[in-house]
This record gives structure tokens, sequence and C-alpha cells, in this order.
């Protein structure tokens, strides 16, 4: 055979084994089993867990574009955003055929900043399967990142009915319920995710946060407790709580939480302010006092404010309170051995 015709075969047998290679690369049963497994975790918000799973189901399909899709807004939620945008480039290439693919490529889409293809994309997918979570869970999500909460509300509201499982639906429901003051319906999702996934301890801050707001202090005040169980370092949630204690009337456990917050940052003017006013209740007044003067120092914008609340604490002698100018007591001599000042003559 001839050079030419030897490489002219060779072509045609690449172009014909081409076909059969793409073929070992589709998902098997098992590697669609993992994927399955790992957007399951994923609505859990076991998201390391989810993690693992989409990196075994990738592993077994390199390549594979529906899961690379999910993936991404694993990774995404899990702070690569590097990750995340390798895999949304991989799954921005989809040529969707069902709702899981048309839901994979809207993710990588929103992550890319193509709001209105993610838009379309999710209401395909919702198109398609109307019964999936997928569809107006991603809608409800791409309306929310543009400030549509009160638009948002809708899908996310169906995405909770086709799956009141999925913690990452209520999660979104509650962020948009508490951005429309809808703090009872947001303390209620919060609290729905934690009973899918108790472990998603943020979860109990956000709840905390909007009980707080409804005026359920000792519902607040448990909430805070079980996030700070899981963040034992975390300086606002120690915040919100002494903020929270301080209206229950527990005065020295505002004063701890205020004094952690302090050790946390010690500029934080807001801290020693109200940890001036949970020692006041205690009748600390000379601590009271000094924790108001710092918070002045710290927040001199609010020095009228503060020196009020000073004033309210250790009012300043009357001037009738003061000796006559008569009095001898009124101009002590220096001590013994104090030299007079330079201008006394």
């Amino acid at each position: 055979m001839s050079a030419g015709r030897a490489a002219a075969a060779a072509v045609l047998s690449a172009l014909l084994a081409a076909p059969a290679a793409a073929a070992l690369r589709r998902p098997d049963a098992t590697a669609k089993k993992e994927l399955s497994a790992a957007i399951t975790l994923y609505h859990r918000l076991d998201l390391n867990a989810a993690l693992a799973r989409f990196d075994a189901a990738i592993a077994r399909v390199p390549g594979w574009k529906t899961a690379a899709g999910f993936r991404a807004s694993c990774r995404w939620t899990l702070g690569d955003k590097a990750g995340a945008r390798a895999d949304a480039q991989t799954a921005s290439r989809l040529i969707p055929d069902d709702a899981r693919s048309y839901a994979a490529r809207g993710r990588a889409r929103m992550i890319l900043g193509d709001d209105d293809g993610a838009l379309a994309d999710f209401r395909a997918a919702a198109k398609a399967d109307p019964g999936s979570v997928e569809g107006p869970l991603g809608e409800g999500s791409v309306l929310s990142a543009r400030g549509q909460a009160r638009e948002a509300l809708k899908p996310l509201n169906a995405a909770v009915v086709d799956d009141p499982g999925s913690a990452a639906a209520l999660l979104m429901r509650g962020a948009v319920r508490e951005r429309l003051r809808d703090f009872a319906g947001a303390a209620q999702d919060y609290g729905g995710v934690l009973a899918v996934n108790p472990a998603f301890s943020w979860a109990a801050l956000y709840r905390g946060r909007a009980l707080r707001e409804i005026k359920d202090y000792r519902g607040a005040d448990a909430a805070l407790g079980q996030f700070l169980a899981a963040h034992p370092e975390h300086e606002d949630a120690y915040y919100l709580r002494g903020n929270v204690r301080y209206l229950l009337g527990d005065y020295q456990g505002a004063e701890r939480d205020l004094t952690k917050v302090i050790s946390l940052d010690p500029r934080k003017g807001l801290a020693y302010s109200n940890r001036g006013l949970a020692r006041a209740e205690l009748g600390d007044k000379p601590g009271a006092v000094a924790d108001l003067r710092k918070a002045m120092e710290l927040d001199p914008s609010r020095r009228d404010k503060i020196q009020a609340a000073i004033d309210a604490i250790a009012p300043a002698p009357a001037a009738s309170d003061a000796p006559p100018a008569d009095d001898p007591g009124a101009l002590r001599p220096p001590s013994s051995g104090a030299a007079p000042a330079p201008d006394a003559a």
C-alpha cells in the first residue's frame, strides 16, 4: 500500500472509530445512579457529600455536561468559584433533550452571567417535566438574583410543592420571604431546612434572625444557640443573641455575649454601647459608663445618643450641689510640696 493510501485508511479508520469511542463515554446505569444520588444530596444541602458523588459520576464519564452543570452549582455554593466556572463552561455546550439537561445548562448559564438564557432553560425544564423541582427552583433563583423577589415567590412556591424535601428550595424561598419582610414565613422555611438536614446549621442563624423580627425572642435565642454550637467564633451571631437576651431581660447573658463580641472585634462600638446598657441593668454603673464612653470614642457619630444614655445612668451633679463660692472648701490650697501654677500670680 502506498503512503498516501495508508494515510487515507488511517483517517477513515479514525472516523469510523469515533462513534464507538463516543458511545463508550455515554453515562451507564451506574453513572446515572451516581448523578441522581448527588442531586438528591445537593437538594438536602449536604454539599460536601454531594460534591463527592458528582466527582464520582464525572470520573466515570469524563466531560459529562449534565453532571458538570449540577456540579457547577455545588462548587459555587461551597465557594469554589473557579471550579464552578470551569464546570459551567463545559455544561454551557449542552444540547438539552430533557428536564434535567435543561436545568443543568440553566445552572451553568446563571453562573456565567447569562440570566436570560438561564431563565429560558429553567422554564423549558419545567415544561419538559412539570413535576420536577429543577425548573421552578432555577427560575426562582434567577428572579431572586435579579432582585425580583415578589416575582420569584411563585415559582419557588411551586418548587416546594414539587419537592417538600428540597432544603435548597426551602432555603431559597426563606431568603425571598425574608427580603419581602415576611419574617414568619421565612422562619418557617428555615425551620423546614433544619427538619430536612439538621446539620445545615446556617439555617439556624437565619431562623434566629427572622424570629427576632417577629419578637419571638425565646425561639430566636434557641436558634442562635444551635448555630453557635456549630460556629463558636461567629461574631455576628453572638451580637444578635446578645441583643435578643437583653430584650428577654437576661442581662447577664447579654453581657457575656457582648463581651465575646468585643474579644473578637475590640473596635465594635455597638457592642460596647449595648454591653454598657446591660451593665447598667445589672447595677454596674461604673462599668456601664466606661463602656458607653468607649462606644462614643469608637463611634463619634452617635455621640449625642450615647451621652444621653450616660446622663440617664449617672446624671451630672445639679448646680445647687456645688459648694458656694465663699465656701472655704471651694478653693483648696495645693497639696503639700506642690508648686502653684505659673500664672497663679
